[in-house]
């Protein structure tokens, strides 16, 4: 009602003027609304997981699948998959299948919208398939199966690692590799490390028959 009055009373160029102010209060508002979401959900991640988003680096990833030669017809975790750029460059890279788990929701979210984007966007022909490769889940890594996964990527705490350990133990199947990055396995000898530019390290661990 007050709007509607205003409309009334004020000339077409007042007029003109107070809804360009309302459009511009509203998206502000939307800005902020998006930005508390953001700041919330990325505070309660950490609360739940104790483990801050860190992005892997795209030369890392690339180097990873390269030397590990993941290929399109095998199974890839990314435990902590944030907003899915590892899943997103390893699908890309070798065309295998991607399962990202993620509990902060608005890297979560971004994953999923960066998928969706992906799987109609009418400039990428194709896409459409590659999205169906692509699989993000708002989950505990830890209550998943991973007795499909043939790699299981992880860049995590130290705290985590005893647990990560002994569920690759439990549920790899035979053949599966680990590839965890700076924060080794407690008690597993890797069968290989790489040394990364910027002092990173990868740990490979291969689960034996």
């Amino acid at each position: 009602m007050l709007f509607a009055t205003l409309w009334q009373r004020a000339p077409l160029a007042q007029a003109q003027t107070l809804m360009f102010d309302i459009i511009i209060l509203l998206i502000m508002l939307l800005f902020v609304l998006i930005l508390l979401f953001v700041i919330f959900s990325a505070f309660l991640g950490y609360l739940i997981t104790k483990v801050p988003f860190v992005p892997t680096s795209a030369e890392d990833i690339s180097f990873i699948v390269q030397k590990l030669t993941i290929g399109k017809n095998q199974i890839f975790y990314d435990l902590g998959s944030g907003n899915g750029k590892v899943c997103f460059l390893v699908h890309k890279l070798c065309g295998a299948k991607c399962v990202g788990f993620e509990l902060t929701w608005w890297t979560h979210l971004w994953a999923k919208i960066k998928k969706r984007c992906l799987q109609f966007s009418p400039l990428l022909r194709g896409d459409a398939q590659r999205a169906e490769r692509l699989l993000f889940k708002n989950q505990d890594f830890f209550k998943a199966n991973w007795r499909e996964a043939d790699f299981i990527y992880g860049y995590l705490f130290p705290f985590l690692m005893v647990r990560v350990e002994e569920k690759f133990l439990q549920e790899g199947k035979a053949g599966s590799i680990a590839i965890i990055r700076d924060f080794r396995f407690p008690n597993l000898k890797p069968t290989e490390t790489f040394y990364l530019p910027k002092k990173h390290e990868i740990y490979i661990y291969k689960k034996q028959v």
